[in-house]
């Protein structure tokens, strides 16, 4: 039996406001100069760990939020400076994500070498690489002061996650693991943009917690969503990366993956395969895990995970003044649930 298809979460343009797309234009050519500047190792791209093209969540999430929160006597014009450099801030602490990532992957492949130019093994997401610490040199700047604390509270949080992925000792996670190390992931980088962009926006407390929250449960429907489609996709000869290359990444990486770590409750041996993948992440073995954790009804259930975060997620967004910017961010969570 195979799995019915399931495409990586991605932004439809389509649900997108004009000038959020003009956003995301003109940001890919502010990122692009900003890793490419002062500390940023020869040839370096953002666009060598992130396709090219596709459009980046979590700055579109600053705009939107900073939109979807402004005061009626601040334009949004005035803002945008600010927003465009917080949402820098934002992509490049996914980016310190992505680099460490890569530089745990296979021995000896191009992105481990690659990556681990770019991280001292002491510092690691911290400041180890130089697009942590252009992230924090840009939330230094904005204007409203608390975004730095935010940023190093989301920094605090994913470094919280290392540490969890370190205790581990190679086992496979738990659920709760599992849900724990999204949340300090995904969760607290997502969480950072949108309560950023409410702060651009000097919106009251209960508009930035709405915030945080919301863009909190995106992220966890976000990477829950991504951990679904490596399975499928490892079963779909007709997925955007099949054979398995997206599952055999994510163990390269030792990435926490919700639908593994659900099939091991109910298959042991999907465990043992999983740390068999992280040692040989071979694209062929990661298709017969694939076909594995299909059979333990794992994807039903990650998939009732991502219907619950989406559904808290725009409960909290729904506490917000109705607006089109408003529409166009439950728009992007609900079709995570799809």
């Amino acid at each position: 039996m195979r799995s019915p298809r399931r495409r990586a979460p991605h932004l439809d343009p389509e649900h997108l406001t004009v000038e959020a797309v003009e956003f995301l234009g003109q940001l890919d050519d502010a990122l692009r100069d900003l890793t490419s500047g002062d500390g940023a190792p020869p040839g370096f791209s953002p666009d060598r760990y992130l396709a090219p093209g596709v459009p980046r969540i979590r700055p579109i999430l600053v705009l939107l939020s900073a939109r979807a929160a402004h005061l009626p006597d601040r334009s949004p014009e005035e803002m945008l400076e600010a927003t465009e450099h917080v949402a820098v801030a934002a992509e490049a602490l996914h980016l310190a994500i992505v680099l460490h990532d890569a530089a745990l992957g296979r021995q000896g492949g191009r992105r481990r070498r690659a990556a681990r130019r770019l991280i001292s093994s002491a510092m690691g997401v911290l400041g180890g690489n130089h697009m942590s610490l252009r992230a924090l040199e840009l939330a230094r700047h904005a204007p409203a002061p608390e975004i730095i604390g935010d940023l190093l509270e989301a920094m605090r949080e994913i470094g919280e996650g290392r540490a969890l992925a370190q205790s581990l000792g190679g086992r496979c996670p738990t659920v709760g693991e599992a849900i724990e190390l999204a949340d300090d992931r995904s969760g607290a980088v997502f969480a950072f943009a949108c309560r950023a962009g409410a702060r651009l926006a000097r919106a009251d407390n209960r508009v930035i917690t709405a915030l945080g929250r919301y863009g909190r449960h995106t992220g966890l429907a976000w990477q829950f969503a991504e951990d679904l489609a490596a399975v499928s996709g490892a079963l779909d000869s007709e997925s955007d990366t099949p054979s398995g290359e997206l599952l055999a990444d994510h163990a390269a990486t030792h990435r926490a993956n919700l639908a593994v770590c659900q099939a091991v409750e109910a298959d042991p041996a999907v465990g043992r395969g999983w740390l068999e993948l992280t040692r040989d992440p071979d694209p062929e073995r990661a298709r017969r895990l694939a076909a594995r954790i299909h059979a333990t009804g794992a994807l039903p259930r990650g998939r009732q995970r991502v219907v619950y975060e989406v559904w808290t997620a725009r409960k909290e967004l729904s506490k917000l003044t109705p607006s089109r910017h408003r529409e166009v961010l439950d728009r992007i969570t609900a079709t995570l649930g799809g």
